[in-house]
């Protein structure tokens, strides 16, 4: 199921995306997410974006 919502995450933000890109694909598809900064957690699909220097740079699952 994570691996299921990581892989559609990466569809939606590619690796090197901008962070308004991101956020703009994440509202458009309708997936809620809570914007840190340099950090996006969507929890409904258990992922965390990691952002450095406004670019997308790492993208992990987690457990609820």
């Amino acid at each position: 199921m994570y691996h299921t919502s990581l892989m559609m995450l990466d569809q939606l933000c590619p690796l090197h995306s901008s962070i308004a890109s991101c956020l703009n694909q994440l509202r458009e598809a309708k997936i809620q997410f809570l914007n840190l900064g340099n950090m996006i957690i969507c929890p409904q699909q258990h992922s965390i974006l990691f952002f450095q220097q406004r670019r997308l740079v790492r993208m992990e699952s987690f457990a609820a």
